[in-house]
């Protein structure tokens, strides 16, 4: 029986029930009474459900996680595990929930390559087990609790009016000073109140002696 493996495959050959090795890419004659399972060798995205995780202070945070993940190892990867891609999954979840509990929730957020990072080194043992390699974990959502985003919001809120409000203030003695500075002028000089008051009229009248005719 003719078996024909593409290159990103590779075959577990068991002969009688008893395993036997792998099989390379390309076209294969096999006996009837050997059985070949296909294992695809190609990188994989994993994204487990979003978790609610408990932080250090007690903060319930929702987590995501993105896993890229390969097939290293295909025997391993079909006779170590019924599901290895479920065992990957549980690993992953477990290995979140560590990295997230000893935090607290304002710290999630800030520290997502760590956390990402710790992820990666505790599932590397559970993963290689499995015939699989991680090659990266990336931390892709997390979200605070409703009145933690409403707190958050009011506090940027407050910090802007707080802002505009200084602006304010700032322009309201600047005008003060402005306007201190005028009046020691006028005291010190006072024909610049005349000059003032000239530049602020509208008409000016000018009396000329009549031509002679």
């Amino acid at each position: 029986m003719k078996h024909t493996l593409f290159p990103w495959e590779r075959g577990v050959r068991f002969d009688r029930g008893v395993l036997v090795g792998e099989v390379e890419p390309g076209q294969h004659k096999l006996p009837r009474h050997v059985v070949l399972h296909r294992v695809d060798v190609r990188p994989r995205t994993m994204t487990p459900a979003a978790q609610d995780v408990p932080t250090s202070d007690g903060v319930l945070v929702r987590v995501t996680v993105v896993v890229r993940w390969a097939v290293s190892a295909p025997t391993t990867f079909v006779v170590a595990s019924a599901e290895p891609e479920a065992e990957l999954y549980t690993a992953v979840q477990l290995a979140l929930r560590g990295a997230v509990l000893t935090r607290a929730h304002s710290a999630v957020d800030a520290e997502r390559s760590a956390i990402a990072s710790q992820v990666l080194a505790a599932v590397a043992s559970r993963a290689a087990e499995l015939g699989v390699s991680v090659s990266d974990v990336a931390v892709r959502d997390v979200v605070m609790p409703g009145e933690l985003r409403r707190a958050a919001l009011a506090e940027l809120v407050a910090a802007s009016e707080g802002r505009a409000a200084l602006e304010r203030a700032r322009g309201e003695t600047a005008a003060l000073r402005s306007l201190l500075n005028a009046a020691r002028l006028a005291e010190e000089h006072p024909a610049l109140l005349e000059l003032r008051a000239l530049q602020a009229a509208t008409t000016v009248v000018v009396d000329r002696p009549a031509r002679k005719s």
